[in-house]
């Protein structure tokens, strides 16, 4: 029995030994592939507190804005805008029969032969800019209320006014409204004008209005380019020039809305967006009219009705609103001015001397160093007004006097007869040239005339087209193919050349680089 018990003995002792082993066995295994403390802290960075600065600078622009906002808002409007029409013709109804609803507006946009067409409401922003009273003025785009007669103005705490329409500025693209009011607006509510000659590129931009009928949606970026030229999007007379413009979020309903600095001050209203394709949403690229220019031709829409420009009657083409290098080293001005390439008829410029080629660098007390400076103090003089005006004319100075007068409308203008068509030619032998193009003698001896441009070529891409009459190649005349063919063989061939060039639009100096 004593044996047997000294063997159970035994046998419990090897049992314990042999749990006890793989206990510690099965513990140094765990310790072994579990990550120390030190290896953990290096495959999972600490999070790096935020300095008490930074988040001082933080609080302190999200408090800006946030008081921007509450600054602002209350300044801007929403504007519908509707025009009254007939029932619809039964033809018109007919048309819609079988066309799903969505797509119906769709539809509705293209001609449907004789049924009287009927502008599609409009809804944008504006800008209250006075108070009288119980009268308000609103400045908003010409495009929201253009062609409509039923316009309403929706306030900042959702009140609704019907307004009526003040005046408008085609060319500016702006048009003033007034309402009245039923009591007072709170204190605050208009707007707070600033001055856009001021404006840099890079200083931070509010965009506030409706985009898409959402009200008092505010949107921030920056200041990104100024000067900006635009066609007119199909706007008839419409005139964009001397845009800013923005990367803040601007996008259909914001037309007629504020574009505003940190301080809360109106830079500019905006007009229009960039977009690609076939989106018409933001992308980045939005554009607002200067507040300066605002704040001229909303004044006399207030207090006249209309708008009265000061005109002299010259023109440029879009290339030479601001002059290249080539052209201010050929035309000899090097600080830039602003190029007449057509003069008009019977106008203030043509009656005191203005020819075609001269470059206006100084009007008045004003110093021009494009053709966006000349337009702004043309259309800043008082029509009667006698300005003394420099030119450089064959690379020399020339002062004349020109009396300004009232600018005709825009219809008066666009019928306007030009007096310097291209002369006509007859057939002759084409020859072919550099950069391009195909030549060939004019008429009479007053140049070689273009017959040919190559897709692709520098004469292309210039704007060069068959029937142009090349009159100079730098400063050397070409009253025949032979000196045509001497002059821009002898130009630099890693250097830009200018033509003086007869269009059937008038006279255009074009740049042609190798």
């Amino acid at each position: 029995m004593n044996s047997f018990r000294e063997y159970l003995t035994a046998k419990a002792s090897n049992w314990t030994v042999l749990l006890l082993s793989g206990s510690m066995l099965a513990l140094a295994v765990s310790i072994w592939t579990r990550p120390t403390q030190v290896s953990a802290q290096a495959t999972t960075p600490a999070r790096k507190q935020m300095s008490g600065e930074s988040r001082v600078v933080l609080d302190a622009l999200q408090d800006a804005f946030v008081n921007i906002a509450e600054t602002v808002e209350p300044s801007v409007v929403t504007i519908s805008a509707r025009a009254n029409a007939a029932e619809r013709a039964p033809s018109e109804r007919m048309q819609d029969e079988g066309i799903p609803e969505p797509f119906r507006d769709l539809f509705r946009r293209f001609p449907r032969g004789d049924v009287p067409s009927v502008p599609r409401p409009s809804t944008g922003s504006g800008i209250i800019i006075r108070e009288d009273g119980n009268t308000i003025w609103v400045l908003t785009n010409n495009h929201v209320v253009e062609s409509r007669d039923k316009l309403r103005v929706q306030l900042y705490n959702k009140t609704e006014y019907s307004a009526e329409l003040v005046g408008t500025d085609p060319r500016t693209d702006l048009a003033v409204l007034k309402f009245t009011a039923r009591r007072p607006l709170p204190p605050g509510s208009v707007a707070r004008l600033g001055n856009s000659d001021r404006v840099k590129v890079g200083q931070w931009a509010i965009a506030i209005g409706s985009p898409l009928g959402y009200e008092s949606t505010l949107t921030v970026g920056v200041i990104s380019a100024k000067g900006r030229e635009l066609d007119s999007f199909g706007r008839g007379a419409a005139n964009y020039v001397d845009l800013i413009q923005t990367d803040a979020s601007i996008n259909p309903g914001n037309s007629g809305g504020p574009l505003v600095d940190v301080n809360g001050e109106v830079v500019g209203v905006n007009v229009a967006i960039a977009s690609s394709g076939m989106s018409q949403g933001n992308i980045g690229i939005g554009f607002a009219i200067p507040v300066n220019t605002a704040k001229m031709v909303a004044e006399q829409l207030i207090s006249k009705g209309k708008v009265t420009r000061g005109y002299l009657g010259v023109a440029v083409s879009p290339a030479n609103r601001e002059l290249s290098p080539e052209l201010r080293d050929h035309l000899n001005t090097p600080d830039g001015g602003a190029l007449v390439e057509t003069v008009q008829p019977d106008t203030p410029a043509a009656r005191a001397g203005v020819k075609d080629g001269d470059v206006v660098v100084q009007f008045g007390e004003r110093k021009i160093t494009s053709f966006t400076d000349l337009e702004k103090a043309v259309a800043a003089t008082r029509p009667g007004d006698t300005v003394p005006v420099e030119v450089i004319r064959n690379r020399k100075p020339v002062r004349l006097n020109i009396t300004v007068i009232e600018r005709p409308a825009e219809q008066e203008l666009s019928r306007a007869p030009s007096n310097n068509a291209a002369p006509a030619t007859g057939p002759a032998q084409s020859v072919k040239s550099r950069y391009g193009l195909t030549i060939r003698a004019a008429e009479g001896g007053k140049g070689v005339e273009v017959a040919g441009v190559t897709p692709g070529s520098p004469a292309f891409e210039a704007g060069l087209d068959e029937g142009y009459v090349i009159e100079q190649v730098n400063e050397t005349p070409t009253p025949n193919v032979d000196a045509f063919q001497k002059a821009i063989n002898a130009a630099p061939a890693n250097a830009g050349i200018v033509l003086r060039v007869r269009t059937p639009a008038g006279l255009r100096f074009v740049v042609l680089r190798p």
